[in-house]
């Protein structure tokens, strides 16, 4: 995307959101494509609902995708969402009708041969600007296989990584990144795989870390200490600096995390929520909610998804998180919230800095909730 499309595309969506009763379509959608998981994470939050049997069907994903106006991002979510079949068809659905051109997808990255054939499909369709894959893993691979039930997960995961790099090598519009979610068990796992993966994955061009949340599978585990969890993120990212430079939109993680533990600490909105406008969630049995931390306000089998979006529910939902009757730290909504409003990506950039090379000692700056 070009820098007038993506100026354009900025004032579009800083725009939209402030519609007191929202936009007929959020403009960032988390579908759960499936239940259906091959692994047993101590830390998923979905573990309720997984292996199923109500997954919406592929005729419900298109009705949905009707019913839908304009997409600008689909994060598609499972289960292990290369696990459903239809995995092409529904991507070309929302591409085709929905205008998407950003898909992401987290995975397992068990299933090597699944998931290049689906990306093969894909790509077929020129519509799509950028696909990117985004790989899942808690630590080194004895911690990483016991943590997810599966005894060989690390192995698949850096099988299917080396996979995605070598198509890559003709395929510019897939993008590679790495996501680990930190409990107070992992941050010395954490701190050792991304070393790992600078040095063994060169194709990985980002390392995102994020702190648990929601109804993990495992009660015992718990959030990392606030000032632990700075120290970690500024030693990966004192550590990925050098490749993170060459990444756009690489300046919005340090903004993102400063938000995140910020909210995190004071237990309260830092920056003004905006799910229910920017983004929102449908889950793989067609329940409709505003974001991940509050419960469904319909479901697609019931309704439309423009009148669940647009009832007096949602309306009333929405009036309660601009009253910041709730907080939470879901990145895709704090993402959101701080880009596509200027006064608080203005606060949130002298807040954080996220401009400041950091200090070459292996540790880096502290981030407080000042940006001190």
């Amino acid at each position: 995307m070009k820098l007038g499309q993506r100026l354009m595309r900025h004032a579009r969506l800083s725009a939209v959101h402030r519609v007191p009763w929202g936009p007929p379509t959020p403009p960032f959608l988390t579908l759960f494509i499936n239940s259906i998981c091959n692994q047993t994470c101590e830390h998923c939050f979905y573990w309720r609902n997984l292996n199923r049997n109500d997954d919406l069907t592929l005729d419900e994903l298109r009705a949905l995708s009707n019913d839908l106006g304009r997409l600008d991002n689909l994060n598609l979510s499972g289960g292990e969402p290369f696990l459903r079949p239809e995995f092409v068809e529904i991507c070309n659905q929302f591409i085709d009708t929905n205008g998407v051109k950003q898909i992401y997808v987290p995975t397992n990255g068990s299933s090597t041969d699944r998931t290049v054939a689906a990306l093969n499909g894909v790509f077929k369709n020129r519509s799509l600007g950028l696909f990117a894959v985004e790989l899942s893993l808690d630590g080194m691979p004895a911690f990483h296989n016991s943590f997810r039930g599966m005894k060989d997960a690390f192995e698949r995961a850096i099988d299917t990584y080396d996979a995605l790099a070598e198509m890559k090598k003709t395929e510019s519009r897939l993008h590679i990144h790495a996501l680990s979610t930190v409990t107070s068990d992992n941050m010395h796992e954490v701190r050792s795989l991304t070393q790992y993966l600078l040095e063994r994955c060169p194709a990985i061009e980002h390392h995102s870390i994020g702190m648990i949340r929601g109804d993990r599978k495992n009660p015992a585990l718990t959030s990392p200490g606030i000032a632990e969890y700075r120290d970690l993120y500024a030693y990966v990212r004192e550590l990925w600096q050098p490749r993170e430079q060459a990444r756009y939109g690489s300046i919005v993680e340090p903004m993102l995390q400063w938000a995140t533990t910020s909210t995190a600490e004071q237990k309260r909105q830092v920056i003004p929520c905006r799910a229910g406008r920017l983004s929102g969630v449908v889950y793989s049995n067609g329940d409709v909610s505003v974001c991940e931390s509050h419960a469904p306000l319909g479901n697609l089998r019931r309704q439309r998804f423009t009148e669940i979006w647009r009832s007096n529910e949602a309306n009333r939902l929405r009036k309660a998180i601009d009253a910041k009757e709730c907080w939470c730290t879901n990145e895709i909504s704090l993402w959101s919230s701080i880009v596509y409003q200027p006064i608080q990506l203005a606060k949130v950039l002298l807040s954080s800095k996220p401009w400041r090379q950091l200090d070459r000692d292996g540790a880096g700056p502290h981030f407080s909730p000042r940006g001190e």
